[in-house]
């Protein structure tokens, strides 16, 4: 029983981070930062948008069109399968992409979150470097992680892929896209409070893989939010906000509560 506690709190945290993030995003220090990458992903937004539904369109015609009518019912099961899999490939996808563009500002975000929290406990908060400093040090940060997550993702795509023409094992392949996108989204929304406080990537996943549950709660969060249409435009400096949250109450070394 304190297992499935502990299982039902990790996955109610996630959303609650989000929404708590929702709250701060038009707070006077953050707001500014939020409207600058907003802009800049809306445009990739549309042009991502309209190319994946395009070519989901084509791909769902093609394959109707070659089975028989009597088994259309067996490919309207596998187009659903399918769809999961290429909506949690688009949201993981566009949110890498996204948050490559909007790491300068998300650094930010997340150094003014601590910053805020700190002094909402009565703590006295370090000298900051400047903020060209900081939104450099969140960029070359994504990069390190893109070299991380994009290997990885590329290998459990193909085999997601492969596995999905295989009776009954197809079945799996939402399931293992979808953790490793839900474990690799926390990072990347966790590594900008870490970077702020200057704690390694690898000490970063230390720190998430000692937390699993937690870890993996918050990031099935974040895809869940990712995949909204024109919604996760919001919800991505929102989440970053929560990661910035979740980072402070359970993964600093000076917990802020």
């Amino acid at each position: 029983m304190p297992r499935q506690s502990s299982i039902l709190s990790a996955t109610a945290s996630g959303p609650a981070l989000i929404i708590e993030g929702l709250k701060l995003l038009w707070h006077p220090q953050i707001r500014w930062l939020v409207l600058i990458p907003l802009l800049i992903n809306l445009l990739l937004f549309a042009s991502a948008t309209g190319f994946a539904a395009q070519w989901l369109g084509d791909w769902l015609d093609n394959m109707l069109s070659s089975v028989p009518d009597w088994l259309h019912w067996l490919a309207w099961v596998i187009w659903l399968m399918f769809t999961s899999l290429a909506l949690m490939i688009y949201a993981f996808t566009f949110t890498i992409v996204a948050n490559l563009i909007g790491s300068p500002f998300y650094g930010l975000i997340a150094e003014k979150v601590i910053l805020m929290t700190l002094d909402n406990h009565g703590q006295t908060a370090q000298s900051s470097p400047s903020l060209m400093s900081i939104a450099w040090s969140s960029f070359v940060r994504q990069l390190q992680l893109m070299a991380y997550l994009v290997p990885r993702t590329l290998g459990i795509g193909l085999l997601c892929f492969l596995i999905s023409f295989i009776p009954l094992l197809n079945f799996a392949a939402p399931i293992i896209m979808g953790s490793w996108a839900g474990w690799s989204l926390s990072l990347q929304y966790l590594d900008y409070p870490a970077d702020a406080q200057q704690v390694s990537f690898t000490q970063l996943r230390g720190r998430a893989g000692d937390q699993k549950l937690q870890t993996m709660g918050f990031g099935l969060s974040a895809l869940a939010a990712s995949a909204i249409p024109l919604l996760n435009l919001i919800l991505l400096p929102a989440t970053v906000i929560g990661g910035t949250l979740l980072w402070c109450r359970r993964y600093s070394l000076e917990p802020s509560s």
